[in-house]
């Protein structure tokens, strides 16, 4: 990470305890914020404007402690131990500290100041539960905050003593180191000290942290001592008889000993400080986690929640969609008024710019309002609950239980989803959910679906559609990743522990906020790639355009025999639908036009598919820019893209390109992730070979199926 030049702080804290609603407030940036663990999977900073100058914070991932050698402690600790850092801001969760205290009580390993955040205090007093904060800053040695970030209160507290504690470093307290009893702080100092005189290499850890890790017994620390050669024996060695000689004597493993210990340290503080108990509260939880939590009745009334998000988003969503269309078309008309006479350029604004970037923007209102539901339930701590209940059933197909999170990521975005397996400890368990998350509905399908099932699905089965796309791409995946845990990823299945966060309704703005955000992303891809693309698009709809010879009944004739008889056209309505276009994108979509045939692709599709490797809202700007420059004659010029989509293909051939859209060509960002996170060329080309192919099989099927029962 470059330095700026500015004092460096640390933010850290376990996941779900508030810590990047802190960061957005503090810095006034808009990272994604989620009521399950998970959200934050790498690094991030942002800059916050101190009374006394300005510091930048570093927003690390969420973790419970630090020790396992998971990716996302890694990169905790290699930020702990950079030289620049000036003071760590602790994050805990006011109404469960007896969890969250853990982490910090670590901290005093590092040597910085600490300023200790009791986040979420409207939650605390609501439940009961208030501190004595002179006396937790007095027995930890730290400064203490009080916020409640979802509500802005202690937020401008918390940043004046975040300058005070850079800025004017005299008489900032420091941590106090914790006593983990006589003879276990005595066997701690003789391994650092053992370590100190060896000279061994450590890395950039501290000299108490490492002989800490060595006392636990940690698998990696030790690994890394042994490749020291024989000083690195002896060192562990000496180490190893100190631990053994007290946990032999207490009758309990290291790792064991010491936790026990840091827990014995956090209920004395916390019977000094804290006053009251969150009894109501918990009850609350557990009476309706009996319900959502269910064995039986949890997983029946997940799937009926989303059926009825997929209901809402369509009723509500339709008539709005046909606002929007008519916006568009407004405006086209205006346009192309006032371009009249240049063929060049109307071609170009009016049938390349507003219909490639009108398409996708028509569909805002119901993505929008399915991007609510799903914040909704996310930010309430239901999501985490999901994936609970998702657990069982995960472990069945192979995958670790905690793919589910990355896996309902991916429903927003593949490329974060990617990034979200980091907290997946072993290689194979995160090797195969990296090759299945593509199969993840993301929102950049939606606009596709959108389309595709307004215009050809009758109202009364498009949610249940919507919904079935949803089920089966996870179907896939798991079934995918069940055959890859039998045979090419073996190993791995690790239990899956996850906190369920207590039940909290959002605060009003931080759900717009969160809102506005996606929308504006929405949009401003519409605005920039997607309108560049659709320039593209349209040059490739529109030439080359020498002139063409009209082809004689005897060819149109020949061509038409070509296609399956079911989804043959008149010569006169090939003609027209732009059959014998000798576009570029024409002759790349009939050059695959004798195989996918058999999908109901016609070269419209497939030329449109290619397009959507770039980014699956091309697919929806490829069919606007399509139609408009094809000028297909049946169509009215008032007539939207869900009436020309419609008017050119058949439910059959719907059903078979959303399939494909849902599971095949991942967009180039998906693949490029995967490259990153895997290191591997050959799994990427995998994974993308794989998924295509498996997309198109599908497809075959469900068109041939379609046809076959009369549809």
């Amino acid at each position: 990470m470059k330095a700026s030049g500015k004092p460096q702080v640390l933010l850290l804290g376990n996941p779900n305890c508030g810590k990047t609603t802190l960061f957005n407030e503090l810095t006034g940036t808009r990272q994604h914020v989620g009521n399950y663990p998970g959200v934050t999977v790498e690094a991030k900073v942002g800059e916050v404007r101190t009374p006394l100058g300005p510091v930048e914070l570093v927003d690390l991932p969420g973790v419970y402690r630090l020790g396992n050698d998971s990716p996302e402690e890694r990169v905790v600790l290699e930020q702990l131990c950079r030289d620049d850092i000036q003071a760590i801001v602790s994050v805990v969760d006011s109404t469960n500290l007896e969890r969250h205290l853990y982490l910090t009580v670590q901290l005093w390993h590092f040597h910085l100041p600490v300023i200790l955040v009791l986040n979420m205090a409207d939650e605390a007093e609501a439940h009961g539960l208030s501190f004595r904060i002179a006396e937790l800053e007095q027995l930890l040695g730290v400064r203490v905050a009080v916020t409640a970030a979802s509500r802005r209160r202690g937020v401008a507290e918390l940043r004046e003593m975040i300058g005070r504690t850079v800025f004017e470093p005299e008489g900032v307290p420091m941590m106090k180191k914790p006593s983990y009893g006589e003879a276990v702080d005595k066997a701690i100092s003789i391994i650092a000290e053992a370590l100190n005189v060896s000279g061994l290499d450590r890395g950039r850890l501290p000299l108490s942290f490492t002989a800490v890790r060595v006392f636990e017994g940690n698998p990696g620390m030790e690994s890394f001592f042994r490749e020291q050669g024989e000083e690195g024996e002896r060192f562990l060695e000496i180490a190893g008889d100190s631990r053994d000689a007290i946990c032999r004597e207490m009758e309990v493993l290291p790792s064991t000993l010491l936790a026990d210990k840091r827990y014995g340290i956090i209920h004395g503080l916390i019977r000094e400080v804290q006053e009251g108990s969150d009894i109501d509260g918990h009850k609350a939880t557990r009476m309706a986690d009996k319900v959502l939590t269910h064995r039986v009745f949890g997983f029946p009334v997940f799937l009926l929640l989303m059926m009825l998000v997929f209901y809402v988003s369509f009723t509500v969503g339709d008539p709005l969609v046909g606002m929007v269309e008519e916006c568009v078309g407004v405006f086209g008309s205006w346009v192309s008024g006032w371009l009249e006479g240049s063929d060049f350029w109307h071609s170009l604004v009016v049938d390349g710019m507003i219909a490639g970037v009108g398409g996708v923007l028509s569909f805002v209102p119901t993505i929008l309002i399915l991007f609510a539901f799903l914040s909704l339930l996310e930010s309430t701590g239901y999501m985490a609950r999901a994936a609970f209940l998702m657990d069982r059933f995960m472990h069945r197909m192979g995958l670790h239980g905690g793919s589910f999170i990355p896996m309902l990521l991916g429903f927003g975005c593949n490329v974060p989803a990617v990034m979200a397996t980091r907290t997946i400890e072993s290689r194979t368990d995160r090797l195969a959910t990296i090759f299945v998350l593509p199969f993840m509905s993301c929102a950049a399908r939606l606009p596709v679906f959108v389309l595709f099932i307004s215009a050809l699905i009758p109202h009364a089965w498009q949610a249940v559609t919507m919904w079935s796309l949803y089920v089966f791409g996870v179907l896939v995946a798991v079934l995918c990743a069940r055959v890859l845990k039998s045979s090419i990823f073996k190993g791995g299945n690790e239990i899956f522990i996850i906190e369920l966060p207590p039940y909290r309704l959002p605060s009003l703005k931080s759900f717009l906020l969160n809102l506005r955000e996606k929308a504006s992303g929405y949009v401003r891809k519409a605005g920039t790639f997607i309108l560049l693309g659709s320039v593209v698009l349209w040059f490739l709809n529109t030439y080359p355009k020498e002139e063409q010879a009209v082809p004689s009944v005897a060819t149109v004739e020949a061509a038409a025999a070509a296609v399956p008889e079911e989804v043959q056209v008149s010569g006169d309505a090939a003609l027209k639908s732009g059959e014998f276009s000798q576009s570029y994108a024409a002759r790349v979509g009939r050059f695959f036009e004798p195989v996918t045939k058999y999908a109901g692709f016609d070269w419209q599709a497939n030329s449109a598919m290619i397009g959507a490797f770039a980014a699956k809202e091309m697919l929806v700007a490829q069919f606007g820019v399509l139609f408009a420059v094809e000028g297909d004659e049946d169509l009215q010029e008032d007539e939207s893209l869900q009436q020309a989509i419609a008017s050119h293909y058949s439910i059959p051939q719907g059903l078979s390109i959303l399939i494909f859209t849902l599971l095949g060509l991942p967009c180039m960002a998906t693949v490029a992730v995967i490259r990153k996170e895997t290191g591997s060329w050959g799994f990427t080309a995998a994974q993308f070979t794989v998924s295509t192919t498996l997309a198109f099989a599908f497809s075959v099927m469900v068109y041939q199926a379609a046809l076959l029962i009369g549809m």
